[in-house]
């Protein structure tokens, strides 16, 4: 008994010294903070975007008598606290399909891909989206390029670069994962179990910005791998001059520092989690997770899958939203 008692502790200086020695050598001690989003009665959560240092959620819901749905947007603080209803205008209810984005400092709703486009607006002093027309939104912007996403369900996607020196677009087909970092190297796209890396976009194919399925008959170029892992990877990005990345062992979930080739562990979240991308601010470096459990994981996916959360990531903080 004794024998064991001392086993107990050696076991939980171990632990202690492991973690000490983990944040000593990343120099900085990662906490998640933790909140609640009431929105049970709402409908179904769609698109989430993080905006102003708010929580901008569409919901949508069924209609009688008719196959279309009902959408509605509200708005939350970062503590989870309601703040008031968004305007959402006949056209915009009626959208299929839509995504979020911040494009110069402005939020935009845009109904693209496989469907008629579509681009709203979010008044600057007033919770209204209005309609505006068609635009071409972009999802990255610096000093050289501008990156445009074109994403066709089933069929794939693409992503385009556009050259601001000369006008002249690239193109590479992808996944529908616009989950896109820039380094010094240059462009990461984090992708399942790769890292992808165009070091110049002006190698890839050249192309236009038609926004079609052209890309299914082009073979990619220009694009290298950059780190493979067996491990699932969900996003990666900058902390304190670091490479980070958000990432699965099959067993749980860690946040990890990516270097020299290797991922090493210096966060192991409480409980194994399943992520996927949901929304992106590049240029202001902001990232909206969905969160999901699951009770195993083997070589045919996930069993017991569920969406439990929404996991924000703003300028190197880190907040975990459980949906009640």
């Amino acid at each position: 008994m004794q024998l064991k008692k001392i086993q107990k502790k050696i076991n939980q200086l171990i632990f202690i010294i492991v973690i000490t020695s983990l944040t000593a050598c990343f120099g900085q001690e990662i906490t998640i903070e933790t909140d609640t989003l009431h929105i049970s009665n709402h409908g179904w959560l769609r698109e989430v975007a993080f905006f102003k240092d708010n929580l901008y959620l569409l919901f949508s819901t069924d209609r009688k008598n008719t196959t279309g749905t009902f959408k509605s947007m509200k708005i939350y603080d970062s503590n989870g606290k309601f703040i008031e209803n968004v305007f959402l205008s006949k056209e915009a209810v009626s959208m299929f399909y839509c995504d979020l984005r911040v494009n110069d400092k402005r939020l935009y709703m845009v109904q693209e891909h496989a469907f008629e486009k579509q681009t709203f607006l979010l008044e600057k002093f007033v919770a209204d989206f209005n309609k505006i027309p068609k635009k071409d939104i972009n999802i990255y912007e610096d000093a050289d390029f501008i990156i445009y996403p074109n994403c066709n369900g089933e069929w794939g996607a693409s992503i385009y670069f556009k050259d601001k020196k000369d006008n002249k677009v690239y193109e590479f087909a992808s996944s529908c994962n616009f989950n896109f970092l820039k380094v010094e190297q240059g462009y990461l796209l984090t992708n399942k179990h790769e890292i992808l890396i165009i070091k110049d976009p002006t190698k890839l194919y050249q192309s236009k910005l038609t926004f079609d399925r052209s890309y299914l008959e082009k073979e990619n170029q220009g694009v290298e791998s950059f780190f493979k892992s067996e491990f699932e990877l969900y996003k990666s990005f900058r902390m304190y001059d670091k490479l980070m990345v958000i990432y699965n062992d099959s067993k749980t979930t860690h946040i990890g520092e990516l270097k020299n080739n290797t991922l090493t562990s210096v966060y192991r979240f409480k409980k194994p989690y399943s992520f996927s991308n949901w929304f992106t601010d590049n240029n202001n470096n902001s990232t909206i997770l969905q969160m999901f459990t699951y009770e195993s994981l083997d070589y045919f996916g996930y069993k017991g899958f569920e969406m439990k959360g929404v996991f924000l990531i703003s300028d190197g903080k880190f907040k975990m939203y459980h949906l009640k």
